[in-house]
This record gives structure tokens, sequence and C-alpha cells, in this order.
């Protein structure tokens, strides 16, 4: 279970977090052919790519973490999301989720540096309370 600055710190983490997911997925599924440089030059790999899941499971340990935690952080984003009634304060989370400077959604939105905090504040409380009931569910059934 998260606590309030963890579910603050991964918010403002999607971002560059989905962004690397992006671009290894990309990488994984990637069977282009090199067309300049040295790799247009190199042997060809004869046969098919293989399975997505292996190749992903044999790579380095460490990478394999990290990627684990990037997932971990958007899936937690993305599931609980749907939880935040408030139409302005769900937009607010989709700005963050696309990097948005909070100056810009002030502007955006037409409020104060103290309302904005207030509604990210109420986005993580609405994030961490639906945490906490669908842990207790989960452990109930």
């Amino acid at each position: 279970m998260y606590q309030t600055q963890d579910i603050k710190t991964m918010i403002f983490e999607y971002h560059w977090r989905k962004n690397v997911l992006l671009k290894q997925g990309y990488e994984y599924d990637s069977n282009s052919t090199a067309q300049y440089g040295v790799e247009s030059v190199m042997p060809k790999a004869q046969g098919s790519v293989g399975d997505k899941v292996l190749n992903i499971v044999v790579g380095n340990s460490k990478i394999e973490r990290m990627y684990y935690k990037h997932v971990e952080v958007v899936n937690f984003i993305d599931i609980y999301e749907q939880y935040i009634d408030n139409d302005k304060n769900f937009n607010i989370l989709q700005l963050l989720k696309d990097n948005v400077s909070k100056k810009e959604i002030r502007e955006i939105f037409d409020i104060g540096q103290t309302n904005l905090d207030s509604r990210i504040d109420d986005i993580i409380r609405v994030l961490y309370q639906h945490q906490d009931s669908d842990q207790y569910n989960h452990y109930n059934q």
C-alpha cells in the first residue's frame, strides 16, 4: 500500500515512466532493418523474431526491476483515476500525466496556486482511499 507522499511522487513521475515504457516496448517490438551505417552491413538474423515475453524475461535483472517499477506506477495511476468524481480534478490529473506544468494548469483553469494544490491533494486522497478499500476487498474475498 502506498502512502500519500508516494502517490504524489507517482503522479509527477507518471509522464517520464510511461515514455520509458513506450520506448522500450517499441524496441522490443521493432523488427526493422537498418538502412544506413554499420548496422546495414552486419549479417541479418535468420528466422523469426521469437517470443516477445521471452525477450523481456531474458534481459538484465536490474533493468527488469526498473521496468517493473515503471509499469507498477503507470498501472496504479491508470487503475485508480477512475474514482475521481470531480471533472476538474480528473482533467488536472490528465494534464499532470501529460507533464503539463502547474503554472500552465493554473492558467488553463484560471485558478490560484492554493486552489491547485488543494485539488492535487484531493486527487491524492481519492487514490489513497480507493487503494485502501481495494486492498480490504481483495483480502476479504
